[in-house]
This record gives C-alpha cells, sequence and structure tokens, in this order.
C-alpha cells in the first residue's frame, strides 16, 4: 500500500501493521478471519471452537468441519451477511480407541472471496481418575470396612460414572 504523508514523503506500509492517523489517503479495509481452537481437544467433554470474520462486504458461506477417526463433523454451517461477525460453536468428540489427530477445516466462501484453512489438532481420551476412601485407616478382624469410590476428570472434576458391584477379597487389608 502506498500512501503520502502530509510532507510529501512515501511510506510503504504492510497491511498488517497500524496505520498512522497523519496518512491523508483512503486505504481499504481488509476482509480477515481468525478461527480459535484447542490445540488439545479431549474426548466426551464440552469443546468450543470460534470463528471471526472482519471487514466483510458480501454474503459469505461459513463452514467447519472436523475430520476424526475417519469422519468428517459437521461442526457450523451458516450464511453470514453481517459485516464483522464473531461465532463460538460448542462440540464434542466422542472417545476412540487411541489418542490421534484430527483436522479442522473452515471455510468462508462468497462471490468474489474464499478463505480456506486446514489445520491440525490432537485428540485425546479423557480418562478418569478413581479414589477409593475408607472410614478409618486401621480396621481390626471382623469389623465391617466402609468405603466409597469416587471418579474425576483431569481437572479434578466429579464424573457421573457408575461403579459396579465390588466383591471379593482384599489382599492389602491383612491382619
Amino acid at each position: 500500500v502506498r500512501c503520502q504523508r502530509t510532507h510529501s514523503h512515501p511510506y510503504i506500509l504492510p497491511s498488517p501493521f497500524p496505520i498512522p492517523a497523519s496518512l491523508t489517503c483512503a486505504l481499504p479495509l481488509l476482509r480477515q478471519y481468525m478461527v480459535l481452537v484447542p490445540f488439545l481437544i479431549h474426548t466426551n467433554g464440552p469443546e468450543k471452537v470460534c470463528i471471526q470474520l472482519t471487514h466483510l462486504n458480501e454474503s459469505v458461506t461459513l463452514s467447519a468441519t472436523l475430520e476424526y477417526a475417519g469422519e468428517n463433523r459437521s461442526l457450523i454451517a451458516d450464511v453470514v451477511s453481517e459485516k464483522d461477525v464473531f461465532k463460538c460453536v460448542p462440540f464434542t468428540v466422542p472417545k476412540s480407541s487411541s489418542s490421534s489427530a484430527a483436522f479442522l477445516t473452515v471455510l468462508v466462501k462468497g462471490p468474489t472471496l474464499e478463505f480456506r484453512s486446514r489445520k491440525s489438532v490432537l485428540v485425546k481420551n479423557s480418562e478418569s481418575l478413581v479414589f477409593v476412601q475408607t472410614d478409618k485407616p486401621i480396621y481390626k478382624p471382623g469389623q465391617t470396612v466402609l468405603f466409597r469410590i469416587v471418579s474425576l476428570d483431569e481437572d479434578f472434576r466429579p464424573l457421573n460414572e457408575k461403579v459396579g458391584l465390588i466383591a471379593g477379597q482384599f489382599p492389602w487389608l491383612t491382619w
């Protein structure tokens, strides 16, 4: 972009940099987009992708697709006619046999413009932590052992998991 200052010295400005107020020419606004998505996505948990579009001068079709475990999942497919848009879309990824990479593809397409971005993200299976707590540290022979089991996620938030019937011998309870 070439503009002139009031004292007639030419400046060449790369477009992503701020434009000084002292420039006397009118510069076109650049149509831009930004996609926000976590680098690490956990399965079976709430995740979110956010997309920002700025300085649009036409209606566009906005779509975001997640390629994971051999499937393409549409996260958003929308027609946008506003000049500036910021949208966040919640989604979940099902558990897979192993952690792997996924690809997020965002496409913004209109009559005169097209943005396309395909980025990789890591998908990791959520793991739960199981804690067993007894009502006292030491028992005498014949005493009833009272205990509770709590299942937590990686951030130590309680999970709504059910534990099956627990029965058997506990060799760590020796007298």
